[in-house]
């Protein structure tokens, strides 16, 4: 028999799932027949595939060791995986962190080793080898290659699940700051609604007035607020609440107001390279605040930063632009 304490970060988890995690080399159908035939126990007593783990359950297996080690999941490997993370704010349940400009949060296409997700994985991995066995801790939101700032990540099952609810829910609240062409007004607001389309991989902002005829079919209600931090009437940089979150949302409806970001092409920014700071959006997602009133700031990467030098922004310029 084979015992497996349930550590904090599986906890809530169903138990077939958590066996099937734990089990990765015996298949659904094969966790189903441990369930069926009592071969799964949890603190003594049969174990049933619906049941809720806890921390400190005990899990009973009624299984060879040499079965045990074939079919568990081996310890992850990080070799070549760089350490290079900020980190905002750590505690048993989530870690904060500051995403740099260029950097996949999951892995696509031929980029799968280096990402964010692996750096924080390999960050937490250095420090205790099995402490994520069966839970990996998992990003609760989500940004572009070319856009830097907050990433919270959720350390247990249970915190990751409640994040994720929350920010659906609109509980989170989501503050960025954005370089932007022309001369902003000092606030305001784009009640647009956005849809997007699989030409371009892009978002489009839909006219009210047809998408109150077809709301369902046009796109989806989308609500962006803006603060004017400073300007120097070629660009202005913008405090952005980002009420909805839908994606690429800041993007559009910056295009849509004729103020398109600084550098993205994608949506209206083009410009000339001449002074090199228009090599991609420049977004920055600053403050995160979450429903218990904690709020977590980035702040900007030294290549903003540069960024807004080069474009006349003073040191006042960016103090301001740094205040919440």
């Amino acid at each position: 028999m084979i015992d497996v304490l349930v550590k904090p970060q599986d906890e809530g988890k169903k138990l077939h799932r958590y066996i099937r995690q734990l089990l990765p080399g015996v298949p659904l159908s094969g966790i189903y027949k441990m369930l069926r035939t009592g071969r799964v126990k949890v603190n003594g007593k049969r174990g049933k595939s619906e049941q809720v783990v806890q921390a400190g359950d005990v899990i009973h297996l009624y299984m060879a060791e040499e079965d045990f080690a074939r079919a568990s999941k081996p310890a992850r490997k990080f070799g070549g995986v760089s350490r290079d993370v900020e980190i905002i704010h750590e505690d048993e349940s989530l870690i904060v962190v500051n995403k740099p400009v260029g950097l996949l949060v999951h892995g696509a296409g031929n980029e799968q080793k280096d990402t964010l997700v692996n750096r924080v994985l390999a960050y937490l991995y250095d420090r205790d080898p099995t402490a994520y066995q069966v839970f990996a801790p998992a990003p609760v939101n989500r940004l572009d290659r070319n856009t830097s700032g907050l990433v919270i990540f959720g350390k247990t099952n249970a915190v990751t699940a409640e994040l994720a609810q929350q920010i659906a829910a609109h509980h989170v609240s989501k503050w960025y700051l954005a370089i932007v062409r022309g001369v902003l007004p000092e606030r305001g607001e784009i009640n647009v609604p956005l849809s997007r389309t699989d030409r371009g991989n892009r978002t489009l902002a839909v006219d009210p007035d047809a998408s109150r005829r077809a709301a369902a079919s046009v796109g989806k209600a989308s609500l962006t607020r803006y603060e004017r931090k400073a300007t120097t009437g070629r660009t202005s940089v913008a405090k952005v609440d980002l009420v909805s979150g839908r994606t690429h949302q800041i993007r559009a409806h910056f295009e849509r107001i004729g103020h398109p970001l600084w550098g993205d092409v994608k949506y209206g920014g083009r410009v000339s390279d001449r002074d090199g700071t228009d090599q991609h959006q420049w977004l920055h997602a600053a403050w995160m605040e979450l429903p218990d009133g904690r709020r977590f700031h980035a702040p900007l990467p030294a290549d903003f930063t540069a960024v807004l030098r080069r474009l006349g922004y003073t040191a006042k310029d960016l103090q301001q632009i740094e205040t919440f």
